[in-house]
């Protein structure tokens, strides 16, 4: 019930494996619905993965407006229907459509400020079928946690790695893996520019 999840990263002190799901492309090329509602759908999920669950696909995608599960066209679904989908199991966070999530660590070190320490930081490679708005991503974002949870809505970490332009051929960089070393520091990976940044805290 998973769909295209690259970026899988087990929760410090629990072992719990928790992953970052690309959603489905194509609801308006394939299935009539408008560009807008092609734009904004399916959000990008994090999930916890946990043994019998089923997270729905190809069956169901997650719709950002309406905030839950719905039924795919292909499986008679109209934007509304929940169907099966209401067995199914859903996220602990979600993001905006088509960011392309590749990379996620939870931060475990003790250099960032203790609002970090526990909280989930995500690579976001950047999307490229937000049309008829702005492609968005290219980002790095953080999610908090609190007792083994996300306990708040994600907030952007890092930005500007495209350069003026967000868009995979004009993108000058795409964030693609997140790391937390041994020295406490974030790193994030590019796959387009091909640079690796070491992110530190400078306390005031």
């Amino acid at each position: 019930g998973l769909r295209n999840s690259m970026a899988l990263a087990p929760q410090p002190g629990t072992g719990t494996l928790y992953a970052a799901v690309h959603g489905r492309d194509q609801l308006s090329d394939n299935w009539g619905f408008s560009n807008q509602i092609n734009a904004n759908n399916p959000a990008e999920e994090l999930v916890r993965i946990e043994a019998g669950a089923d997270f729905g696909w190809p069956y169901c995608y997650y719709d950002d407006t309406k905030r839950q599960l719905v039924m795919a066209p292909e499986y008679g679904g109209n934007g509304t229907d929940v169907g099966r989908c209401a067995s199914m199991r859903g996220p602990v966070a979600t993001f905006p459509a088509h960011w392309a999530p590749n990379g996620v660590a939870f931060y475990s070190g003790d250099r960032f400020p203790a609002r970090y320490r526990g909280g989930a930081f995500l690579a976001f490679h950047g999307s490229w079928n937000r049309a008829p708005g702005p492609q968005g991503g290219y980002n790095v974002v953080f999610v908090p946690f609190s007792g083994g949870n996300p306990s708040g809505e994600y907030e952007i970490f890092a930005d500007g790695f495209a350069g003026p332009e967000k868009s995979p051929d004009r993108a000058r960089h795409r964030p693609s893996g997140v790391a937390v070393g041994l020295d406490g520091a974030l790193y994030v990976s590019d796959d387009k520019g091909g640079r690796i940044w070491r992110v530190v805290y400078r306390g005031r």
